[in-house]
């Protein structure tokens, strides 16, 4: 199945859209805490790098 640029263009948008996401509930789930307990260094870790590694691939398939 072949994408035009109109759908290339919203899956890398809503790629980028799901990085921000996933790193924002990283970040906030570590800096604050709810009432499940810390989040540990190794899940904030996991978690900004995922968010970052699907930041770059959608980037790299709107520039594409």
């Amino acid at each position: 199945m072949k994408f035009n640029r109109d759908q290339i263009e919203l899956i890398a948008k809503t790629l980028a859209d799901v990085a921000k996401l996933l790193f924002a509930s990283s970040v906030v789930g570590f800096f604050i805490p709810g009432s499940s307990g810390a989040v540990s260094i190794s899940a904030f870790a996991v978690g900004s790098a995922c968010g970052v590694l699907i930041f770059i691939v959608g980037v790299a398939t709107l520039k594409s």
